[in-house]
């Protein structure tokens, strides 16, 4: 394992400025025009649903029939909420914006960037009060995008965490996206919950590992921490959609929900404890990820 904290330390980047972008694409007037379309004709259920999917049809779910699924349910939930958000979106807007700017700037001084090249783009839509967003990574001529929902009560975390996935894919050459094996998935999601919880600190561990209404979630992480890890070992290399959503949407081998981002957050802790800084750790190319996250589950 020391070869492998040594070869860490010696990343640096290069002495050369180079330039940030960061592009920030205003879906929210999408949603406005759906809400007062379906509003107008009534819908409701399927025909409600097929009217979002072609004029808004942004949600925080995997890809695939299930994922439709699950953003059906999610707005047919979310609908009655919607009424009395419609006045607020202006201002959540311009605030999400604000927050998105400092963000990045926050992420790219931890990460020491100024050297690399960063083109990121934030896409801000309407989404589902479920405190959910996503990263893509470049595709059809876009950068690295995060989509990201206005009214998400945890704008500023969740900010942090997903935007710091579009400075880590530059960084890493991370060409996959959900569905990449089990072990990157892993290493991604550590290196974004410790990211965020570096530069806003001061917040309790669960404002950066938990999701809404899932409280608890990180102490029976703690407590099901060896047993998680255990069975995680021997599917760090699997990929595809039906074993990304076991660990991320799912239930995992021990009755959890989202037993990846707790084994991430369980040894991206332990490489931090072990002196790897989190400027190095975002330069391990994504071809040793998975490499990377065996040897933290074996360190002590």
């Amino acid at each position: 394992m020391r070869w492998f904290l040594a070869a860490l330390a010696l990343l640096a980047t290069p002495a050369v400025a180079a330039e940030h972008t960061f592009d920030i694409v205003d879906r929210v007037g999408k949603f406005q025009t759906f809400y007062v379309d379906a509003t107008r004709a009534a819908l409701t259920g399927d025909a409600r649903f097929a009217l979002w999917q072609k004029e808004d049809g942004i949600a925080a779910v995997p890809p695939g029939p299930d994922g439709d699924a699950m953003a059906r349910t999610l707005l047919d939930a979310a609908w009655d909420r919607y009424l009395p958000l419609m006045t607020q979106l202006p201002s959540l807007t311009v605030q999400a914006e604000l927050d998105a700017r400092e963000a990045f700037v926050r992420i790219n001084t931890l990460l020491k960037t100024k050297d690399v090249p960063i083109h990121s783009r934030l896409v801000l839509y309407v989404g589902q009060f479920d405190d959910n967003a996503y990263t893509l990574p470049p595709m059809n001529g876009a950068p690295a995008t995060t989509l990201m929902p206005v009214e998400n009560s945890r704008l500023r975390l969740i900010l942090a965490h997903e935007l710091t996935h579009t400075v880590h894919i530059h960084l890493a050459g991370v060409k996959n996206s959900f569905g990449a094996p089990v072990g990157e998935t892993m290493f991604l999601e550590g290196l974004a919950m410790r990211v965020a919880q570096r530069i806003y600190p001061g917040e309790d561990e669960t404002a950066y590992t938990e999701m809404p209404g899932d409280a608890g979630w990180l102490a029976n992480c703690y407590a099901k921490k060896d047993a998680v890890l255990a069975g995680i070992v021997p599917d760090l290399d699997k990929a595809g959609r039906d074993v990304a959503t076991k660990y991320t949407f799912g239930t995992g081998n021990t009755g959890m929900h989202r037993e990846a981002y707790c084994a991430a957050w369980i040894v991206m802790g332990r490489l931090i404890a072990n002196g790897i800084k989190l400027a190095p750790l975002a330069r391990v190319p994504e071809s040793q990820m998975v490499d990377v996250m065996r040897a933290a589950i074996a360190m002590k």
